[in-house]
């Protein structure tokens, strides 16, 4: 603990500053902030089983505090999408449970092998997630108020958990409108997005963290760019990000030959994508590419009936693959559970996966070097903004 508390002290400079040179006047993105130091934060443990994804994560905390405002002491809580939870009050107990069902579609572990996909039902079905919290700490306000103001002894550690805390409660409301994505934040009402080629656009955002400064408590607040995916069909992602694939629609009997195959299924790999030919939300994420092509692939109904993948597609939904000849999406690790790649989408808000080439890289920074006269305009109106840390 004792390294701990060394390495959050910030060393002092040994003189009072520079007496040489012009004496300039300096703008810099950092935005003080008011705290009451009298307020304590308390930071509450999350776990949540079955493990979802942050995204859902934010749905199951958004329905918990609504749900149980009286448990929670009429608390509403930031949460960092993860572990932690941080109340301005503290809840009737140092630990909960909670039960919280959620409309999202899963897979029928039921079905036989090698219908994964094909037979679910229309409507969603609800999922159980068991949520426990409990107490870690509760956090004064009065050490950090110490700390800027360098009351007391020069060498007063930074309290670094009652700043995070802050960190997350600022982050809260722009984590519900925007994409995150590190430390950064991104939204397409800060200026749309913009294509940069080969199967990506670029996206503004913003980046902002609390700091200790020795005006006091501010908020950095940058302007950043980043590259996403574009959320198109991923016949037409492909002709976008592979030159050997412009002409597919003009050729739908095309197959895909040796180093073609390991190029597409590298450029595919991890992505998530939705399926277009069925009332449904649920999102896969690519595992890989079928060894066979589409019209060679046959899977078992659940009544243990082999049925082709193309006769099951004109038979359940009216359809006629026309991409024959290519591969299907494997969207499992262990079980054959296939999707035509005509019928699917990539998803929307995905950083861009793999290395931006030349030309998407001069794109991006055009769009993100700007003068300093209009980095303030950007950054200031992201201050004002609809998805900014004021809200």
């Amino acid at each position: 603990m004792s390294a701990t508390t060394q390495s959050l002290v910030v060393a002092r400079r040994p003189d009072s500053g520079g007496v040489e040179g012009s004496v300039i006047t300096l703008l810099a993105n950092h935005f003080p902030v008011q705290f009451d130091s009298s307020q304590r934060i308390f930071h509450y443990n999350v776990e949540i089983s079955p493990n979802p994804s942050r995204e859902v994560a934010r749905m199951i905390k958004q329905k918990l505090v609504k749900e149980n405002s009286a448990v929670l002491s009429g608390a509403l809580p930031a949460y960092d999408g993860r572990k932690s939870l941080y109340s301005p009050v503290e809840f009737q107990k140092d630990r909960l449970e909670f039960y919280v069902s959620l409309p999202i579609p899963t897979s029928k572990s039921s079905l036989p092998f090698g219908e994964f996909n094909f037979l679910q039902e229309k409507h969603q079905q609800l999922k159980l997630f068991r949520i426990n919290i409990k107490l870690v700490s509760k956090l004064d306000g009065k050490e950090l108020s110490r700390y800027l103001s360098k009351e007391g002894d020069d060498w007063i550690p930074l309290p670094q958990d009652y700043l995070h805390a802050l960190d997350v409660v600022l982050r809260e409301s722009p984590m519900e409108r925007c994409l995150p994505v590190g430390r950064s934040l991104y939204s397409s009402s800060m200026g749309g997005t913009k294509e940069i080629g080969g199967g990506a656009v670029a996206l503004r955002g913003f980046f902002q963290s609390l700091r200790p400064t020795q005006q006091g408590l501010a908020l950095n607040v940058d302007f950043s760019v980043t590259a996403f995916h574009e959320s198109i069909g991923v016949i037409p992602y492909l002709q976008k990000r592979l030159e050997f694939l412009r002409d597919l629609p003009q050729r739908k009997k095309r197959s895909l030959v040796g180093e073609e195959r390991k190029e597409v299924e590298k450029a595919l790999k991890n992505i998530r994508i939705f399926v277009c030919h069925r009332e449904t939300v649920q999102r896969y994420r690519v595992f890989g590419l079928t060894e066979e092509a589409t019209e060679n692939l046959w899977f078992y109904d659940r009544d243990g009936k082999n049925l082709r993948l193309l006769n099951y597609f004109k038979d359940h939904y009216n359809y006629d693959i026309q991409f024959r000849n290519l591969p299907c999406l494997q969207i499992s690790r262990s079980k054959p559970c296939y999707l035509p790649m005509e019928l699917c989408m990539i998803c929307e808000g995905q950083k861009f996966l793999g290395k931006l080439s030349d030309d998407q890289t001069a794109r991006i920074l055009k769009m993100g070097c700007q003068r300093p006269k209009e980095r303030k305009a950007i950054i200031d109106g992201v201050m004002r903004g609809s998805v900014g840390p004021t809200r």
